[in-house]
């Protein structure tokens, strides 16, 4: 471990002069949106084909750094202690510390019309359930081994940098869980994702182990933003957690991280611990993606927007390529989609290709998709009368949390060589 901050006062100034703009561009957009949304009917969550989870016919080997992803990224500096908190979007990318049922007011969910995929097999698969309490920072909705035995693989979710569970996911990815009643915890990271990216990756660590155990068999991962990046730091430095993780979906993720960050804790000179991490050339990133950035027997679907303002360039978010691996955009299957970084928490293109990961075996196939609902904005999981109140509150999350997490001078140091 290298030396920390020992004598650095942390600064708790908000350190974020970019503030107004980022949320301009997230507050007019879901404005407008729901301003067009208001003559469109609620739509019901389009029925399944049922198909069933199996195990891959072959383990994909482990790659080394995405060709794609990584062009142009400044080599990684030597560590210099990544500061106490992580990047994150703009607006509220994560969940709450309040629990993942959907948040009061946002209707009942539709039933699903069809019986959800089976697991893939798990070391525990037919044993018992213990019969612990969840770790601080998870809540959970319904009964993780009988959606298992269902043939409903249970999801971890995990929001993004300045968010938490509530304001990233209770509004619509974990409405559309309950919908097809398929268990689902999410976890809720310290600091609102803001802090130490290693330290909050310990708690999705034990969210890992405590749904895999609940449920008797291996589970999803489903995380916007940060939320799509931290669960591989968890593979890496924790590789017991590897057979537990069928599919990883990200939306928006933050792999190689994003200039958009460098630049902005240059110009600042201060910056929290998750924004120093998430710069592109990182220590933390460097650390991270040194050696294998995938693990056999893992799925990993890659979705993202090509007009994201917050992973810049948007390719930074793609993995390297891998029988395991999808890397899409949104915009592959809806080419008239110009939802940005937050909305990806929400979107309808989204949506498609992420729940098509979750219900197959492997990762997401575009061409399996269908394009039939192409053009509609959001989710059918979110409803559309409360979608300005629920995206202003998840942007108001987000705001909070800048303006008051602390500021640090550096980056954090590795715990990890």
């Amino acid at each position: 471990m290298t030396g920390g901050h020992r004598g650095r006062a942390q600064d708790r100034r908000p350190g974020n002069p970019r503030l107004a703009w980022l949320v301009s561009v997230d507050v007019t957009l879901p404005i407008l949106l729901s301003a067009a949304l208001l003559a469109v009917p609620v739509q019901a969550p389009a029925p399944h084909p049922g198909t069933t989870k199996k195990p891959p016919a072959a383990a994909a080997t482990p790659t080394g750094a995405a060709p794609d992803a990584t062009a142009g990224v400044p080599p990684a500096p030597a560590a210099t202690g990544p500061s106490a908190s992580a990047v994150a979007p703009a607006a509220a990318t994560g969940p709450s510390a309040t629990a993942v049922a959907p948040a009061a007011g946002t209707g009942a969910p539709v039933a699903s019309s069809a019986p959800a995929a089976a697991t893939r097999p798990s070391a525990t698969a037919g044993k018992p359930a213990a019969k612990t309490s969840a770790p601080a920072g998870l809540h959970c909705t319904g009964d993780p081994a009988a959606s298992a035995r269902a043939g409903r693989t249970p999801v971890l979710l995990i929001h993004g940098t300045t968010s938490n569970a509530k304001a990233n996911f209770s509004w619509n990815w974990d409405r559309a869980f309950d919908a097809e009643h398929r268990a689902h915890c999410d976890v809720d990271l310290p600091d609102s994702g803001n802090g130490d990216i290693q330290v909050a990756a310990e708690r999705v660590v034990r969210g890992i182990r405590y749904l895999h155990r609940a449920a008797g068999a291996r589970i999803d991962l489903l995380g916007h933003s940060q939320g799509g990046m931290i669960g591989r730091w968890a593979l890496k430095y924790h590789p017991d957690t590897r057979a537990m993780v069928d599919d990883y979906v990200s939306l928006a993720a933050s792999n190689h991280g994003t200039r958009e960050f460098a630049v902005q804790c240059a110009a600042q000179t201060v910056c929290s611990a998750a924004y120093w991490q998430q710069r592109a050339g990182s220590a933390f990133l460097t650390a991270l993606n040194e050696g294998p950035q995938t693990w056999p027997g893992v799925d990993y679907t890659q979705i993202y927007t090509r007009y994201d303002e917050i992973i810049v360039p948007y390719r930074l978010s793609a993995l390297p390529a891998a029988p395991n691996v999808t890397n899409v955009a949104v915009q592959e299957l809806c080419p008239l989609e110009t939802v940005e970084h937050f909305g990806l928490a929400y979107d309808n293109a989204a949506w498609l290709l992420g729940i098509d990961a979750i219900r197959h075996p492997g990762p997401a196939r575009l061409s399996r998709v269908s394009r039939a609902t192409c053009g509609r904005p959001l989710m059918p999981a979110v409803n559309v009368f409360l979608f300005p109140s629920n995206s202003a509150a998840a942007l108001a999350q987000s705001t909070r949390s800048m303006l008051t997490t602390p500021q640090l001078p550096d980056e954090p140091a590795l715990r990890h060589p």
